[in-house]
């Protein structure tokens, strides 16, 4: 598919792309890796005025170690993330997302922080504008309903990212700069639960780093798929142990991840945490696969990445 029309501007500073936002008020889209924004562009799911390259900016392309954190700029690719020494060494988790997501082609040039910021993905939703507008426009296009839960008046596309999930059970933050000014937030904040509009974030705001307390962890990531290559996580389970603390993310099976912090490893709290887990997944009919079986797999993957940790997990 042919790219439309729109203003390309590569920037070398974050306060050039906040200038530039402003500028343009708002109508803009940043560009990263470009995996998940250009294909959006091809299908006119996004048509800003302006796209802003946010690669030119050296500071977002750093992995750090300060003060007890492991900064990690948002423009790291997740190869050259997967292949850091601290990531293997101290987060398995996360390790494991990254080698789980798409292709090593593609790792070279997706970014973390274009990962955490995807949009949601719908079967009914990431297709050309003519099927589209054959089928009638979705809740999230600007129409009156759902097409996937007939007189919904809200979004049950999935958030399909590998890396999040994993983050979000190592603690990590999110450092954001915007129009106004930087803050830094817990990873889950991001999220919002709306799948029309997933990210509580302000207008014109720029994830700039991602911050994971720098300790040793067990960890383990388990991804329900179609193919090994190439698929986005149909559900998607990690989970990291710290000072004997667990903590488990469910995505892949609804707008926003979902977290669980366990009371122990022991089988009792690994069985409530996955009914829980389970009695939480309200999965739609917007997949390759059923939503009975994603929501059935939703225990079945936690208990599996908890069993791996605790028998010799790293």
């Amino acid at each position: 598919m042919i790219l439309p029309r729109f203003e390309y501007k590569k920037v070398q500073s974050i306060a050039s792309a906040i200038a530039l936002y402003k500028k343009h008020k708002g109508k803009v889209r940043y560009l990263a890796g470009g995996t998940d924004l250009v294909p959006l562009l091809k299908l006119r799911l996004a048509t800003p005025a302006v796209v802003i390259d946010l690669k030119g900016i050296e500071e977002l392309k750093t992995i750090s170690r300060h003060g007890g954190w492991l900064a990690i700029g948002a423009n790291v690719t997740l190869f050259d993330l997967k292949n850091d020494p601290a990531v293997k060494e101290y987060f398995p988790a996360l390790y494991e997302s990254l080698d789980a997501t798409s292709c090593e082609t593609l790792q070279m040039r997706g970014t973390i922080g274009g990962n955490i910021l995807q949009d949601v993905r719908c079967l009914q939703y990431n297709k050309s504008m003519e099927w589209r507008t054959a089928r009638g426009f979705c809740f999230k296009m600007g129409g009156k309903t759902c097409n996937v839960v007939p007189n919904a008046k809200t979004c049950f596309a999935n958030y399909c990212s590998d890396n999040a999930p994993a983050l979000i059970t190592l603690s990590a933050k999110a450092r954001l700069s915007g129009p106004g000014g930087e803050r830094t937030i817990k990873l889950e904040k991001i999220f919002n639960g709306a799948g029309r509009r997933p990210f509580a974030l302000e207008a014109g705001e720029i994830l700039t780093r991602i911050l994971i307390p720098l300790k040793k962890t067990k960890g383990a990531y388990e991804k329900l798929r179609v193919r090994d290559s190439m698929d986005y996580p149909l559900v998607g389970v990690a989970v990291s142990v710290a000072d004997g603390k667990v903590r488990a993310c469910v995505g892949g099976i609804g707008p926003e991840p979902r977290v669980y912090d366990l009371k122990s490893a022991n089988d009792g709290a690994v069985n409530e945490a996955a009914d829980k887990a389970y009695t939480d997944a309200r999965p739609a009919s917007n997949t390759v696969l059923s939503a009975a079986y994603r929501k059935k797999m939703v225990p079945v993957l936690l208990k599996r990445a908890v069993k791996k940790v605790m028998q010799g997990g790293k």
